[in-house]
């Protein structure tokens, strides 16, 4: 009983080392943000500023303009090689009096954004569709992100002439994949995690 409790008590402390070396260690690394690089705690906002759906060739696509900001330890996480997951969620319901609205559309478009120290670049990958491009600095890379141009939503046919729709758009950053728990919780608590408020409008029939 007293070996069991001592190996149990020995991985978990080899665990919490483990953990608070990396968070040792984002927290010392010094980051160059420029400019363009701004931060939350720089005053930079991370949120939906405006979207709307746009029917084209019998398609309903997506345009929208996001303030894509990070925090400073998001920033620090993605220099020591975590990658950061930004997600744009979009919900269509079809508004009802007397019962639940129903939904007709639902898309979630995802990046990976991810450092490559050899060459000092930044690379987006689009998630959805494999497409990756490489960029020279953080704030080029978040604002490739930050003009969303149309992106396919549902087919224009399912929306019918007399109903109400509401359309509700949401942006959110993750770290997914690779960390052990133990890391992931002391991250969470290093304010990685950011995610907008939902915004929403009606759309015109």
């Amino acid at each position: 009983m007293i070996d069991t409790a001592t190996r149990l008590l020995r991985r978990f402390c080899s665990r919490l080392t483990t953990a608070c070396t990396l968070t040792f260690a984002l927290g010392l690394l010094p980051i160059a943000i420029g400019a363009q690089e701004l931060t939350l705690e720089d005053g930079a906002r991370f949120e939906v500023r405006s979207a709307y759906l746009e029917p084209v060739d019998g398609v309903l696509k997506l345009n929208a303009v996001l303030d894509v900001a990070l925090s400073r330890s998001a920033v620090q996480a993605l220099r020591n090689g975590v990658p950061v997951v930004l997600q744009l969620e979009l919900v269509v319901n079809r508004k009802r009096h007397y019962l639940p609205d129903r939904g007709v559309g639902h898309l979630v478009q995802r990046w990976q954004i991810s450092y490559h120290a050899l060459s000092e670049h930044y690379l987006v990958a689009n998630m959805n569709s494999g497409l990756q491009t490489s960029y020279s600095s953080l704030g080029s890379a978040l604002s490739s992100l930050a003009d969303v141009r149309g992106l396919p939503i549902l087919d224009e046919a399912l929306i019918e002439k007399s109903q109400r729709y509401e359309a509700s758009l949401r942006l959110s950053a993750n770290i997914e994949g690779g960390l052990p728990d133990a890391v992931r919780v002391l991250m969470f608590w290093a304010d990685w995690y950011r995610a907008s408020e939902w915004y929403t409008w009606t759309l015109r029939t």
